[in-house]
């Protein structure tokens, strides 16, 4: 049997990676981007880190924040005909898989309008076409949301959650930068970060592990181990355990402990 691992077509990794969000934007001709992130990003400014450097470039842009932490079928429709009023053509997820779990969906309905009702993209749905071109920008560890090829939408009506796998999904470009983490609180820093370790920990023990996952998780265990009570001790003024990006390594793998489960 084939193993597949499924990645960005770009990633930036380290302090200073936001600055590469422009530039891929102009580079691939893109005027105007969709900028998903939620009230409470916007609220303390960390959000703001992405859309200054689109006003220092004079790019285009326009928000969307109506983004809950669990996100609902009204939250994506509602962003679909947000984006398509705002005329933008490419999409910029900035927070933690809230934002970036609508940000997929209303990509994908974009290219697939056939989806409109959300619903229909629970499990593996057979969508033609790949979303929106879309840069993922995390401002939590442990989600994996900006490369992995998987989301989760709440139906308030049925009172249940459900799963979206669909390589149709993945952002192009994933761009994890300490600096958007540094406004985490203890508490968050904490939680993400067990996050991460429980996602390298069932990467590495799942009956889907096989030597190149083993390399990642084994890697992204240590990693975490040594660098996150040092990260919580200080808060956000030494980030080791996110410095380089290298808590990708735990990120990467998780789409096939994710399809395993579904």
């Amino acid at each position: 049997m084939a193993n597949r691992i499924v990645l960005n077509t770009v990633s930036y990794h380290g302090k200073g990676a936001i600055g590469n969000i422009v530039p891929e934007l102009t580079a691939r001709g893109f005027q105007k981007a969709f900028v998903c992130s939620d009230p409470d990003l916007i609220r303390f400014n960390v959000t703001k880190k992405v859309t200054d450097l689109l006003d220092a470039a004079g790019f285009a842009y326009e928000v969307y924040s109506d983004i809950k932490p669990n996100p609902t079928i009204e939250n994506v429709q509602t962003g679909v005909a947000a984006f398509r009023k705002s005329g933008a053509d490419c999409i910029v997820a900035i927070g933690g898989g809230s934002s970036m779990d609508t940000a997929k969906a209303i990509g994908v309905i974009i290219e697939n309008p056939e989806f409109a009702d959300v619903r229909s993209l629970e499990g593996v749905a057979p969508t033609k076409k790949h979303a929106v071109f879309t840069i993922a920008v995390p401002t939590t560890a442990g989600t994996a949301a900006e490369v992995t090829i998987n989301y989760v939408i709440t139906d308030v009506e049925k009172k249940r959650k459900f799963v979206c796998v669909d390589t149709n999904d993945i952002p192009e470009v994933a761009v994890i930068d300490p600096d958007m983490m540094a406004s985490m609180p203890k508490g968050l820093t904490a939680a993400t970060g067990m996050d991460a370790l429980t996602h390298a920990i069932e990467g590495y023990t799942t009956k889907a592990a096989w030597e190149m996952t083993d390399m990642f998780h084994l890697k992204a265990i240590e990693l975490i181990a040594r660098h996150l009570r040092g990260a919580v001790a200080v808060s956000y003024t030494h980030l080791r355990a996110h410095e380089t990006g290298r808590n990708l390594v735990c990120r990467l793998l998780l789409e096939k402990k994710k399809k395993k489960k579904s």
